[in-house]
């Protein structure tokens, strides 16, 4: 009559769902009908019991019928039953998010190469501490657990960042999270040089994370995103200049007599100073953090040099590598252009120029990166913009078949579907060596914006590109570009020296040259050094930073993360498959911790009450007869 056999598992789970039924509504059964139910449903518990499947099955079987003929679910019951399940799904699933595990799908490109977008990740939630649900606090934290150079995931609850509101499940009001390296934690101080990071904790210990580890070799680590920072201002007469969210710098309007620009030396605010020759404490913009180690960098060709005495005397050459550098508040003459937007007040640095020949064009496209962008009908847009302004401000590939693309270490890639990377052929006009594609690349290949071209932007707007010494070389994009006994680099290094020697005490010119890492002569981290100059995490704060300094919006910006929106970590990169697909590269956490340990261990607790309950249930009568009246 019935062809397949129930197991004795379902027969028990038709038993209760039809007792269920029998409770509320056997009532309005008529007599016989009732009497005929219950003989079922004591039947069949009686059969489930005995263990005896088939008997069980086909009085699973009769009940079913009985139930859809004589006690059929109305719309009210099914909805009661629907509304149930899904807030027991939803406060399972948030309790399961939000203190346990869940999976995140990354949204930018600030964290390549290690996540890019459209990555999916699990992230686990009991690193270091025990997150309350749906709340910026945790119910147990342990700071010791933490881990320099591991990835976290944070909560934007009360980070200095712009939209960071959002709905969980589209229900809860919720803050969003993002996804940053932490690199510092608190009492430690950081200092920037090579692209590297110099820290001591607050022991005055080195902490060698930051330079040792293998999944740090490859990222650039820069301490401004712009030499202005953020601005700000609470006064009609005082601008700030803001660098890891904290007032670094300031402009006075000094009563008439002109502005007065001042640093923050750790202690009181000091008269910008600029100074050539080495000094004991912050008295001058580019002190801050070590960004006179650093140059703004973009490729000009001689047309667009700026015509002056220097430039004239530049040997003739495919591109020149133009750098800003050294910024302060007292030399140049500062642009000033309004207090109210970003761009408001702007830092004039020094400029210098080095001509590059068609060798160091080559090794800049053989470590090209860009930021992911989508090329429709030869136009190119970065790949989190909107179609809006596609063409107005995009700059052209005329060449190339629309579709997705990003560079990285000199490598092309095709994005495909499910966001899969595919290597293009040497072929590819991306691969062009002409130094109008090599420009294009570098100057446009972060914002893809055509008002970053030198021929457009003039002095104001330059790429998110950074040039640096690292051990006497010249880096661009993490890479040598111009080697130390280049005869280009050793000529470039000559003229910046004899400017600055040839320059008066009154207007110094600062050079660009290599200042060196922060280490003594017996080869020593320079603690002092480091404390002095460097950035030094509060307590109970961490110090964040995305791998893509070029396009991350990090503690550079927003300043210290507070440890309760410390949320978890990402655990595996579970898509796209390739080799990046596994766990992340970043310094492990320990997996027997106290936190994972107690969330594994009540998830287990609960498991096994289950299966204990579940199975006594069944080795009991279910059935109990109700006396209707």
């Amino acid at each position: 009559m019935f062809s397949k056999t129930y197991s004795l598992g379902k027969s028990h789970r038709i038993l209760r769902n039809n007792y269920s039924l029998y409770k509320q509504k056997g009532k309005k059964l008529s007599k016989p009908l009732l009497e005929e139910f219950e003989n079922l449903l004591q039947e069949l518990d009686k059969a489930c019991l005995e263990k005896n499947r088939q008997k069980a099955s086909d009085l699973a079987k009769h009940v079913e019928k009985f139930s859809s003929e004589h006690l059929k679910k109305s719309i009210f019951d099914f909805t009661k039953e629907l509304v149930f399940a899904l807030l027991f799904a939803l406060a399972l699933a948030t309790l399961i998010r939000q203190s346990w595990f869940e999976i995140y799908e990354i949204p930018t490109g600030s964290m390549r190469p290690t996540f890019k977008e459209k990555d999916d990740v699990t992230a686990s939630k009991t690193a270091f501490g025990i997150n309350i649900p749906l709340k910026t606090e945790h119910f147990y934290f342990n700071p010791d657990l933490i881990q320099r150079t591991g990835i976290v995931i944070f909560s934007g609850d009360g980070v200095d960042l712009p939209d960071t509101d959002t709905k969980y499940f589209g229900i809860f009001p919720y803050k969003k999270r993002y996804t940053k390296r932490l690199v510092g934690k608190p009492g430690d101080s950081i200092y920037f040089y090579g692209g590297k990071l110099y820290g001591v904790d607050k022991e005055g210990n080195k902490i060698t994370e930051l330079l040792d580890s293998p999944w740090m070799q490859k990222l650039d680590h820069i301490p401004f995103i712009q030499f202005e920072g953020k601005i700000a201002s609470n006064k009609t007469s005082e601008i700030y200049f803001l660098h890891m969210n904290i007032p670094m710098a300031r402009l006075t309007s000094n009563m008439g007599k002109g502005i007065k620009g001042e640093v923050f030396d750790g202690q009181k605010w000091v008269q910008d100073t600029p100074k050539r020759e080495k000094h004991d404490r912050i008295e001058s913009y580019f002190d801050i953090f070590g960004l006179g180690n650093y140059a703004m960098a973009r490729l000009v060709s001689k047309d667009e040099l700026p015509k002056n005495e220097e430039t004239s005397k530049l040997q003739d050459a495919p591109l020149y590598l133009e750098l800003n550098h050294h910024p302060s508040l007292t030399f140049p003459r500062l642009n000033l252009q309004g207090r109210d937007a970003e761009y408001g007040v702007l830092l004039n640095p020094e400029k210098s120029f080095i001509p590059l020949n068609q060798e160091h064009l080559k090794r800049i496209l053989e470590n090209m990166y860009t930021a992911r962008f989508v090329i429709k009908d030869g136009f190119a847009k970065r790949y989190s913009e909107e179609d809006s302004s596609f063409r107005e401000t995009s700059p052209r590939f005329p060449n190339m078949p629309d579709g997705t693309y990003e560079f990285y270490y000199g490598i092309a890639y095709k994005i495909g579907m499910g966001a899969i990377a595919s290597k293009l052929g040497k072929e590819s006009p991306l691969y062009d060596e002409s130094p109008q594609n090599i420009q294009k690349l570098f100057n446009l290949g972060i914002n893809f914006n055509r008002e970053f071209d030198p021929k457009r932007a003039g002095p104001r707007l330059f790429p998110h590109r950074y040039a640096y010494f690292r051990d006497g070389d010249l880096y661009l994009m993490g890479a040598p570009i111009v080697k130390k006994d280049d005869k280009i680099l050793k000529d470039f290094i000559a003229k910046e020296e004899s400017k600055s020697k040839s320059s008066s005490s009154a207007r110094p010119y600062i050079p660009f040259v290599d200042a060196g890492a922060p280490i003594k002569e017996d080869g020593q981290l320079d603690v002092e050094f480091i404390r002095r100059f460097g950035v030094t995490v509060p307590d109970n704060k961490y110090l964040l930073l995305g791998d893509n300094h070029a396009m991350s919006s990090d503690s550079r910006f927003f300043g210290f993360v507070h440890e309760n929106n410390l949320q978890g970590v990402p655990s595996v990169l579970i898509w796209p498959t390739g080799e990046r697909w596994g766990f992340p590269p970043q310094k492990p956490y320990y997996f027997f911790s106290l936190p994972r340990l107690i969330i594994w261990g009540i998830a287990a607790l609960i498991g096994l009450l289950f299966y204990l309950w579940h199975r006594s249930r069944l080795n009991k009568p279910y059935f109990i007869k109700i006396n209707f009246k």
